[in-house]
């Protein structure tokens, strides 16, 4: 089907979808939004975070999430560009593979690899030892970290097993539950506010203690706000998604981006912006200082949104970790087994065993070696460092691809200025965060990347002695696309 099959049967409402051995056509912009939302995790992101950023940025944690907020809104401008005219499950895959080179396409998904298939891992090892401390604080129960993970784990697998209808009502229940909770905490700060008040000292660069520190709080707010891009890789198994796809991506940046700055300064107001200090130095998580001096015994209810949004961004990185590994294993790349899609659920059964043996692999492996506690802060760096080369490529592709082939609808704003300042302000911020090295863990966090980088071109080299290479005529594949007449089509 041609590009412009969507236009010419909107008039009479029938949907596109792809032709595909997955689930074509199951989800709508909602569905497909909340991939998004809940990819980014807004619990998570903010009450996980805001301590360590405010530990580099200060009172200035809310502009680093700002900050970091315009240069992800750049690099969602991008992808849109990328997503309207290639839709496939393979996401960054396909679309670097397809306007860059099937190589450059192979290890930005090998970087991938250190994102959305730890994602549920780490986070789940993560929330279960705050769990457990907090079981154990409040009322002496024991509640071991590993055997939430594993009871999370078990659950999530089963979900993303079943289809991708089930995640999707999944979602939405989890996504609404802790965007409700989070943003009554924050912005009961500004009706409550601790010492100083209401003011916007967070928001003058002056207030920083120093620009390195607010460099590396970019770094780490650009990881809060990672997910948007999750939406890409369900293209397949949505309901027109040229149209979709782009229209959840920069709704899922734009909601969540206001989301982040508006309740960590709401979060701060709350603490008192006069005694920022004691909000770093807090051995309890000072979201639960904050939800205690404000609710009293109702604070558990911040709990049961953090559980609600990791197990929630579990099921969303392990929907596109899947798709990912099963369009790059129809293209060759991967074990062709990968490819294999459950007659019932049309869902990519064997990805979904490698996943979840993956989730519980890095999720017992790195607990045991640095604690489930240090798990987020260390992967989260690990993944922004890689999602820096992830993002570069996805935007000179931008670039690469309107100016090869599309010169008709090369518009420099969109597809040069955007692209080029998303990969210049992800450089500068990365360079920066670095100079000087931060200690352990992140300081671990760079090295890990460049390692797994080398990895892959070792990979590619072994594939290329192999006379392995099949795969790189394929691995730019989009989808095919067909007008749904009938709802009895998708099933």
């Amino acid at each position: 089907m041609s590009s412009t099959l969507e236009e010419k049967v909107r008039g009479i409402d029938l949907p596109v979808v792809a032709e595909t051995e997955l689930r074509a056509g199951a989800l709508g912009l909602g569905g497909v939004l909340m991939q998004g939302i809940t990819h980014i995790a807004p619990a998570t992101a903010l009450l996980f975070t805001i301590q360590f950023t405010t530990s580099k940025a200060g009172v200035t944690a809310p502009l680093a999430y700002l900050l970091a907020f315009l240069i992800v809104l750049t690099l969602g401008v991008s992808l849109t560009q990328l997503a309207k005219h290639l839709p496939s499950a393979g996401g960054y895959y396909t679309y670097v593979s397809r306007t860059v080179h099937p190589r450059a396409g192979f290890l930005t998904a090998w970087l991938y690899f250190l994102y959305d298939p730890t994602l549920a891992a780490f986070c789940l090892s993560y929330i279960g030892s705050v769990f457990e401390k907090a079981m154990w604080v409040e009322y002496h129960l024991v509640f071991p970290w590993w055997l939430f993970l594993l009871m999370a784990g078990s659950f999530v697998a089963f979900v993303t097993y079943r289809g991708i209808e089930l995640s999707a009502k999944m979602l939405v229940v989890f996504g609404a539950t802790e965007i409700i909770i989070v943003f009554l905490l924050s912005v009961w700060g500004f009706f409550q506010p601790g010492s100083g008040g209401i003011n916007f000292s967070s928001f003058d660069p002056a207030n920083a203690p120093g620009s390195n520190g607010l460099y590396l709080a970019v770094v780490f707010s650009i990881f809060a706000l990672t997910g948007w891009e999750g939406v890409a890789p369900l293209a397949e198994e949505s309901r027109n998604p040229r149209r979709n796809l782009p229209r959840a991506i920069m709704a899922s940046i734009l909601l969540m981006g206001v989301f982040l700055v508006l309740c960590s300064w709401g979060l701060l107001l709350g603490w008192g912006t006069n005694e920022v200090r004691g909000f770093l130095g807090s051995e309890v998580n000072p979201t639960f200082v904050i939800a205690k001096n404000f609710w009293g015994g109702g604070w558990v209810i911040v709990i049961f949104a953090l559980l609600n949004s990791m197990i929630a961004v579990a099921i969303a990185g392990n929907n596109a970790a899947t798709r990912v590994w099963f369009a790059m294993a129809r293209s060759g790349s991967l074990p062709r087994s990968l490819s294999k899609v459950h007659p019932k659920y049309k869902t990519p059964v064997n990805a979904i065993k490698l996943q979840t043996a993956v989730m519980f692999g890095v999720g017992f492996g790195l607990a045991y070696l640095i604690g489930p506690d240090k798990e987020f802060e260390f992967m989260g760096t690990v993944l922004t460092f890689a999602l820096i080369f992830i993002y570069s490529a996805g935007n000179l592709g931008v670039f690469l691809y309107y100016f090869r082939e599309r010169r008709g609808e090369f518009n420099v704003l969109l597809q040069a200025v955007f692209p080029l300042l998303g990969t210049t302000a992800l450089l500068f911020v990365g360079y920066n965060s670095l100079t000087p090295w931060p200690a352990p863990p992140a300081g671990y966090a760079p090295w890990v990347v460049g390692v797994w980088l080398i990895l892959g071109i070792l990979a590619l080299i072994v594939m290329k002695l192999r006379g392995q290479e099949d795969w790189l005529a394929e691995a730019g594949r989009i989808a095919h696309e067909r007008v749904e007449t009938d709802e009895s089509d998708r099933h």
